[in-house]
């Protein structure tokens, strides 16, 4: 039989499986509660402390009371040498703030305001549960970029591989980017990386191959099918790439930067543009039109040596099917030409020989 205790307990369990308070009859207490979302909050807490102490930084996380749109800061450490370098993180993570390609999350007028304005580079990491992974999007420029309007906002972005909040990620993509460096990937990933249809991700993949292996043929075979591939869709630095190994007294590339032997025939590649390709170079002329510093002063490394240059400029400057504004970027040039000829000569590349010609 049950002891009389224990019937005395049953009696205070309410039909809802509640306990009542033997002290207070008809009072309720209920136990605590946590929610299964804070066990997430934890993981993703915890994901992103296990990526950043695995690659020998420091992470300090903020106390929730100290909470103000900051859950986290991190001191960069490259290799062994503690830089003076701090960035801030904001961690969200759950189910709600993913989607099989794409992460997102709310964020108030205050907090667009507050990262905007804060000296430190604030990093938004969002956690899948599902993946077991994270990744990450610059929330100070996002939040700059909406620095108008009174309202808040939902912070939207793609997971791709170089925004992969991991150890990989954060050692060789993200960590070496705050430092002010290329990303610390090799040649197969950067080729992928350049060919890829996200744009981001074709634009890295560009920029690494120019920085760190712009003396393999793989890079510049990328750089030149990417060009004729996507044209004015291209990456900057698919631009900035033809620019260069033309050589350009801003830009480069001199001396042996690229071997002779591949530098060569894409000059000769470059000098037989045609129509079609001068149109594309010209969607990257900025508003600072052909001024040295410019993106357009580039293109006097190309288009003074172009077969038939000013030929084509006059035939893009006169076709009423071209966008006004690529029309009178072309008209331009060809003003730059009639006003001072000779100037234009100092920018004329001879065809290209086949040996270096410091041998000659």
């Amino acid at each position: 039989m049950a002891s009389e205790q224990s019937v005395s307990r049953m009696k205070r369990v309410s039909k809802t499986g509640e306990v009542r308070s033997a002290n207070a009859p008809g009072k309720q207490r209920r136990l605590p509660i946590r929610k299964r979302t804070n066990a997430i909050e934890r993981r993703g807490v915890a994901h992103v402390r296990t990526v950043v102490e695995d690659a020998n930084c420091v992470f300090k996380e903020i106390d929730r009371a100290s909470d103000y749109g900051h859950d986290a800061f991190v001191l960069l450490v490259d290799d062994e040498e503690v830089t003076p370098m701090e960035i801030a993180l904001q961690i969200k993570a759950g189910r709600s703030f993913c989607r099989a390609q794409t992460c997102k999350f709310s964020a108030t007028r205050a907090q667009l305001t507050f990262w905007a304005r804060h000296p430190f580079t604030t990093l938004g990491v969002v956690y899948d549960p599902d993946a077991e992974c994270a990744w990450w999007v610059d929330l100070r420029e996002e939040a700059r970029s909406h620095s108008s309007g009174t309202a808040g906002t939902t912070v939207t972005f793609s997971k791709q591989d170089w925004n992969r909040f991991d150890g990989h990620g954060f050692e060789k993509v993200l960590l070496p980017t705050l430092l002010g460096e290329p990303p610390r990937i090799n040649l197969e990933t950067a080729l992928a990386w350049a060919v890829d249809t996200d744009s981001g991700t074709h634009d890295l993949g560009t920029r690494v191959l120019l920085a760190r292996f712009r003396r393999e043929t793989e890079t510049w075979e990328a750089i030149f099918r990417e060009f004729r591939r996507r044209g004015s869709n291209a990456s900057f630095s698919v631009y900035r790439g033809l620019v260069r190994i033309m050589g350009h007294a801003d830009e480069g590339y001199f001396s042996d930067e690229v071997p002779w032997s591949i530098r060569s025939p894409r000059q000769t590649e470059v000098m037989s543009f045609g129509k079609a390709e001068v149109v594309a170079l010209l969607h990257f002329v900025d508003d600072r039109g052909f001024e040295r510093g410019s993106s357009g002063y580039g293109l006097f490394a190309i288009i003074p040596s172009l077969i038939d240059g000013l030929k084509i400029l006059c035939e893009i400057a006169n076709d009423g099917d071209i966008s006004d504004e690529i029309s009178n970027h072309a008209a331009l040039l060809l003003a730059i030409h009639a006003d001072d000829p000779q100037w234009w000569s100092l920018w004329l590349r001879k065809p290209p020989v086949s040996a270096d010609p410091r041998q000659l």
